[in-house]
């Protein structure tokens, strides 16, 4: 029986992967036939414009699904790339922050760096691409369902960090705070946003990958704050 339910797995996550990988060549011409139709919309009716500002929208929306769940099919099958190296996570996060557009979100830190002699407190050995999309997807987020982060912080007791992004939104509901982080979940406040409904899952899966968890719960601020977890790791 366990064989049976092993090969059910296996076979729901191949075929996952495989819908998914197909999806891509079609909508990768849909995006190129809308990206001409765009280039000469002002040749168009203001209503044709408005169909188009719709259908370039909508396949956006579809390709960024469809990579989501190709993102999501390699972490169930455990074949993403794993690249480990030490770093010094007060550094990555203000590099991502800024990268990604976000570098005007307050970031605090209480872990501290290296003071030239010994081992930086921040330091430690991981995936940095992880950090990275657990955080823009974490910012992503706070931008489309709650008007933008208000800070990210970064703590540690030594043997785990906690990085965390809050946000002076709407909230989670405490009945929906387990679920939001489940593949295509949307919470009362997100129900009419943007989005794939992926992105939540994806940091889950990229902190488990780190050793960690991740949870949502109320912020000072009276909004909410994602929290990620995750083991320091020496090199």
């Amino acid at each position: 029986m366990a064989d049976a339910v092993q090969q059910r797995i296996e076979r729901e996550q191949r075929f996952d992967s495989d819908v998914s990988h197909e999806l891509r060549s079609p909508v990768t011409a849909l995006s190129a036939a809308a990206d001409v139709l765009v280039s000469r919309k002002s040749e168009f009716s203001e209503r044709n414009q408005q169909a188009i500002d719709i259908m370039q929208k909508q396949i956006e929306r579809f390709d960024r699904t469809v990579l989501d769940l190709l993102e999501l099919s390699r972490l169930d099958a455990k074949v993403a790339d794993h690249e480990t190296e030490n770093v010094q996570l007060n550094d990555l996060i203000g590099r991502i922050m800024h990268r990604y557009g976000f570098g005007d979100i307050p970031f605090i830190s209480s872990v501290q760096t290296s003071d030239g002699e010994t081992r930086a407190d921040d330091e430690t050995r991981l995936d940095r691409r992880r950090v990275e999309r657990i955080l823009v997807n974490l910012l992503e987020n706070a931008r489309d369902h709650a008007n933008g982060a208000t800070k990210v912080t970064l703590t540690s007791d030594g043997g785990t960090f906690t990085l965390a992004v809050h946000d002076a939104g709407p909230g989670v509901l405490m009945s929906e705070r387990t679920q939001v982080f489940d593949r295509f979940a949307r919470g009362t406040a997100s129900r009419n946003s943007k989005g794939s409904g992926l992105g939540l899952a994806i940091v889950r899966e990229h902190a488990r990958a780190l050793q960690g968890s991740a949870h949502v719960e109320e912020s000072s601020e009276g909004g909410s704050s994602f929290v990620i977890t995750f083991a320091r790791t020496e090199g």
